[in-house]
């Protein structure tokens, strides 16, 4: 299965699907869309049954330097907060479709729950073993993604690069990206609009 809607689109069908307790079979999934900012965390949430296959998760958008070296965080569901569980900068050996600074897991039949990935450009590091600590770049002023002098193993590169990611997963189910609070704004404009429109049909 593939998913190519835009990002807010993405976000409310995954939000419609878990409000009305949908399940799916393990299967393949593309999610994609633009960061804009040196600091911006992708959330991608997925569900993993038991007895399921193997996972592997790969970034392919890197393109050979058309855009951002991406990085990739596996957390799973902790009571109200998230553990990591591992992590990944450049996928070595290469996984599916990646390229050189694309990053990827491998992971054999994880346990069955509810887990996310986060997606970061990369050097912006998560700052310890539970997502609610953040990482390394929140606090600074955001730098448009075109415009940073993204680090990489040569300090002098003039690195700026596209802002565009994409992922891959197989073996999941439910995947659903977070949507940012702006997001969540204009979904809860969206759904107020709707309320005058169904009293008038009453």
């Amino acid at each position: 299965m593939t998913t190519a809607l835009p990002f807010a689109l993405r976000a409310a069908v995954g939000v419609l699907l878990a409000a009305a307790g949908l399940t799916a079979h393990a299967a393949d999934f593309t999610l994609s869309g633009n960061i804009t900012n040196h600091n911006d965390v992708v959330r991608i949430t997925f569900d993993v049954a038991a007895g399921g296959s193997d996972v592997t998760l790969f970034t392919d958008s890197w393109q050979g330097g058309l855009n951002f070296d991406p990085a990739v965080v596996l957390w799973s569901k902790t009571g109200n907060d998230w553990t990591r569980v591992t992590e990944n900068d450049d996928a070595d050996p290469a996984i599916g479709n990646s390229g050189y600074f694309d990053a990827g897991l491998a992971l054999p039949q994880p346990a069955a729950g509810r887990y996310m990935l986060t997606l970061v450009a990369s050097s912006n590091d998560a700052n310890g073993e539970l997502l609610s600590q953040g990482f390394t770049y929140d606090a600074e002023a955001p730098i448009a993604i075109g415009q940073w002098n993204q680090p990489t193993y040569d300090p002098n590169a003039n690195d700026q690069k596209g802002s565009f990611w994409r992922v891959q997963f197989s073996g999941v189910q439910n995947v659903s990206a977070v949507p940012e609070p702006s997001t969540w704004l204009l979904m809860a404009l969206g759904a107020a609009a709707l309320v005058p429109a169904a009293r008038r049909r009453r």
